[in-house]
């Protein structure tokens, strides 16, 4: 009986091996879809808006960011990413970049996939986003005006990567 076991494993093992290697030279695996192609992925940066700031507005070049405080004292941004491809759960890394003194903020990805609201037509929209900006500027600099770089690294589990990035202008005003 186990010797029986034993050779069904190795013919099955065999029959997957050899789907495995066919299905390799047609371009595709046999168990996963064919990859993207690169124009069905895509990240944008923006910023929340409409009443309840939870709708996404595209961040155009030289757009105004604007610092936040919350109450807590430290100093934060409030971003969005817009995804194309990446499903409903992807992994955002974001960076902030000084571009007049290369002082750099990054706010990591998460250890489990955060979760996007996405319409019909599958352009998914991760907002608010919010990314610490202490450190961007040093302690006595003036941030008003402030010339930066927002950058944001997407994956998903599946593999399927993108970034975008943008320049961007600090704005004190609400502080």
């Amino acid at each position: 009986m186990v010797r029986f076991v034993l050779m069904l494993g190795l013919e099955t093992m065999l029959r997957s091996l050899v789907l495995s290697a066919f299905s390799a030279t047609l371009g595709c695996a046999a168990d996963k879809d064919p990859p993207a192609e690169e124009s069905q992925v895509s990240v944008d940066i923006g910023v929340p808006a409409g009443d309840d700031g939870l709708d996404f507005e595209s961040l155009p070049k030289g757009g105004e960011l604007r610092l936040q405080t919350f109450g807590q004292g430290g100093t934060h941004v409030l971003l969005g990413v817009r995804t194309i491809g990446f499903g409903t759960r992807a992994f955002v890394a974001m960076t902030l970049r000084n571009l007049e003194t290369n002082a750099e903020v990054i706010a990591p990805a998460p250890v489990r996939p955060q979760l996007f609201y996405c319409n019909d037509e599958g352009v998914c929209d991760l907002v608010p986003l919010l990314v610490m900006a202490a450190g961007l500027t040093e302690t006595d600099a003036e941030r008003d005006g402030a010339l930066i770089e927002v950058r944001a690294d997407v994956h998903n589990a599946d593999g399927t990567s993108g970034w975008a990035a943008r320049e961007a202008v600090l704005s004190t005003e609400d502080l």
